[in-house]
């Protein structure tokens, strides 16, 4: 008989009432209603157990829920000792895929298809009390539908912010009319309220196109239901090509060339608007004439084809003064001098003002790496290395190779944490070197001075530049000493990264541009290193051309099997702790002696090391995947600079590959000392990349006239193969 009462007692406990507004005649709950009387309120149910004095209260009372969709249920109990609530749906705790789920949250989760009937009941019971239960009536229906009402298919626009389109959508069968914005690529995630790579879009429906074409160009604007994220309708809009709102931002810009005077060099900054004008420009200049003591203060104006290539001029009444360029992406131009008084390239990026905002010493702070290049009077001469900035204004440490017609130094740079190796003999002693510094301005400009030691810890030779600030440690640079003149950049190197031998290991592709007693020259190749000091013969392969005279596919020589190192292989490498390399190798031609600092993962400043040779350049870490036809697929920046004949020749433009070996379209601007050939169609062909990613180019010809060495999809190293005439530059992905 206990067993019995026992049984009818756990029965009672699990036995839940349903409370739909008023409570069973076999309880002794009683339940109230209170309804919405506007959009702002929310019906309630209330049931009470008096003989507890515990009530349970679940709002919405009532509600219209979408398939696939969630209704936050809210829940009060009041009177007992706890508030511990038990969910249900139709009498299930937790619910069913059938009805419909709800967690201990009271996050209630419809099915996805309307269950028979339509209408379910979601039930708050209270834990501590569970004969006493309130009870919401949820009607499943349908999901609302969303269309897209303007604009209407297709949709096509220009890259570049000031070019936007009015999205509007409508939603029919929704409950709050509330329309959220995504772009995202085609076939891929979209983002609430897009990016920088796909476009923007406002929660009003206002879509501003990127800067410049996305991959594939083609991106996809989704209206999504709010109270429905099932209830959507997606529009492609084609971004087809540039305009001169894609060139708007702060940026930072470097070049060199050479005008009826001589030679120059300059580094500055300009603001452009999207608009067309140029405001806010700098200028440091180094010439014939001298190096400026303050920068020159101009304004400028410039155009964006569709094609991305673009013209621009300063105000500065300087030689040239009128330029054009080829947009890479948003944050990146190549640029070449467009007037008949000489030639020049160089390149622009976009700087992050945030970089020198507020504290401006912080836009150096960690180890960098350097190229500058230019002349020593008749001379070409290269300065590549490192230094550690504080992030204070001081230069703590650093080392420069530098090759000055051919003449080869290493110089410590005199910093707060330099130590002088091997210390000085008792007499003389040495004078004392001033410590090197650098400094900062709020608009990113800034003055780096530097002093060296000799081996013997005597002092080395000083270098005073100015520079312009990119990013964090990325810089324009450009000297002021009227003797060796040159310009440059830095950039990071990789933080925390193990610098020995183990940091080059696979394929690399370099190339390199200067000059030799028998003219400029220019060389592109590609190398595998091991990772344990030794390169591979198997894959060794250069092209150079000097002067117009080409050496086309240069294999590696295998070393002397007496070499206990590297036994059969083409040459070998080291790397020290700071990241500084060296670097040999031998073709048939002859041997090549190279020094190298690693900067970012990857990649490296390069300079060739060998007497009569001056020339610089990097190397980049090639992809691991095999190289197809795909491998050149795209639109394309190409510049190129070099000579034909003896006169110097520079060029930009845009060509557009197919993947499958053809160069469909294209148009180059070529300035050949002064001769401007602007707007030329180019078509072409292109060979499959070899494994080591060495392909051949025919640009307007029957016959290749670029060696390409493919990095990767989005970056190509070229060197002219064509007799009479060089050329060294790369091709850079835009689309």
């Amino acid at each position: 008989m206990k067993r019995f009462l026992f049984l009818i007692l756990l029965s009672s406990l699990f036995t839940l009432p349903s409370c739909h507004h008023a409570a069973a005649n076999s309880t002794a709950v009683t339940c109230t209603t209170t309804t919405a009387t506007s959009s702002t309120t929310t019906s309630t149910s209330t049931c009470t157990d008096p003989a507890t004095n515990i009530s349970v209260t679940i709002s919405p009372a009532t509600v219209s829920v979408s398939v696939v969709t969630t209704q936050q249920f809210l829940d009060s109990i009041q009177g007992g000792t706890n508030s511990v609530t038990i969910w249900q749906v139709n009498g299930t705790t937790g619910g069913s895929d059938t009805v419909g789920r709800i967690d201990s949250n009271g996050l209630y989760h419809a099915p996805v298809t309307i269950p028979s009937p339509a209408t379910v009941s979601v039930t708050a019971v209270s834990f501590e009390d569970q004969k006493v239960s309130a009870t919401s009536t949820v009607t499943i229906v349908a999901a609302p539908t969303v269309a897209i009402t303007s604009p209407s298919s297709p949709v096509t626009v220009s890259s570049g912010p000031s070019n936007t389109v009015n999205f509007s959508a409508t939603e029919t069968g929704g409950s709050t009319n509330i329309i959220l914005w995504y772009v995202g690529p085609v076939g891929g995630l979209g983002v609430l309220g897009g990016n920088a790579t796909v476009g923007t879009i406002s929660a009003s429906g206002v879509y501003s196109p990127p800067l410049t074409p996305p991959i594939g160009q083609t991106v996809t604007v989704t209206a999504e239901a709010e109270d429905s994220p099932t209830s959507k309708a997606t529009l492609a809009v084609t971004i087809s090509g540039y305009s001169t709102s894609s060139l708007q931002g702060q940026f930072a810009f470097s070049m060199a060339g050479s005008n009826a005077s001589g030679h120059f060099f300059r580094a500055g900054s300009f603001g452009a608007d999207g608009a067309g004008h140029l405001d806010s420009v700098l200028e440091d200049t180094n010439s014939t004439s001298g190096a400026t003591t303050t920068p020159i203060s101009t304004t400028g104006t410039y155009i964006v084809s569709a094609d991305g290539r673009g013209t621009f001029q300063f105000n500065d009444g300087l030689t040239p003064a009128s330029f054009n360029f080829v947009l890479v992406n948003g944050a990146q131009m190549q640029i070449i001098g467009f007037d008949a008084s000489g030639t020049a390239t160089g390149q622009a990026n976009a700087q992050n003002a945030s970089t020198f905002a507020g504290a401006p010493l912080s836009a150096l702070n960690g180890t960098y790496v350097f190229d500058f290049s230019g002349v020593d009077g008749s001379n070409g001469l290269s300065q590549i290395g490192e230094f550690k900035a504080d992030g204070a204004g001081n230069i703590q440490s650093g080392s420069i190779d530098i090759n000055d017609g051919g003449t080869l130094s290493q110089v410590q740079i005199n910093g707060s944490k330099t130590a002088c190796t091997p210390a000085p003999l008792p007499a003389p002693q040495p004078p004392v070197t001033p410590l090197s510094t650098y400094s900062v301005t709020s608009n990113g400009r800034g003055t780096f001075s530097v002093t060296t030691l000799l081996s013997t810890c005597f002092p080395g030779p000083a270098f005073s530049l100015n520079f312009y600030v990119v990013s964090l440690g990325s810089a324009k640079f450009v000297g002021t000493d009227n003797v060796k003149q040159v310009a440059g950049f830095t950039s990071q190197q990789a933080p925390n990264a193990t610098m020995d031998a183990t940091a080059l290991n696979g394929n690399y592709a370099f190339v390199l541009a200067g000059s030799t007693t028998g003219g400029p020259i220019g060389t592109a190749g590609s190398f595998s290193a091991n990772g344990a000091g030794c390169l591979a013969a198997s894959t060794g392969v250069l092209d150079e051309n000097v002067n117009g005279t080409v050496t086309s596919i240069l294999s590696f020589s295998p070393l002397p099997s007496s070499d206990p190192a590297c036994p059969n292989d083409a040459g070998k490498y080291t790397v020290d702790s700071t990241g500084r390399g060296t670097m040999s190798f031998q073709t048939a031609s002859r041997t090549y002696s190279l020094v190298f600092y690693l900067g970012s993962v990857g990649s490296a400043v390069l300079q060739e090391a060998d007497a009569g040779h001056t020339s610089d350049g990097n190397f980049t870490l090639q992809q691991s995947a095999a190289f197809t036809l795909a491998s050149i697929q795209g639109s394309y920046a190409i510049e190129t600079s070099g000579v034909s004949g003896a006169t110097p020749q520079a060029s930009t433009g845009e060509l557009s590959a197919n993947g499958a070996g053809a160069i469909t379209s294209g148009n180059v601007d070529t300035n050949t000392g002064g001769t401007l050939a602007p707007g030329q169609p180019v078509t072409g062909s292109y060979s499959v990349p070899a494994a080591n990613g060495r392909a051949t180019i025919a640009l307007n010809s029957s016959t290749p006239n670029y060696a390409a060495y493919v990095v990767s999809p989005t970056q190509v190293y070229l060197l002219g193969i064509q007799p009479g005439q060089l050329a060294v530059g790369a091709l850079l992905r835009q689309f």
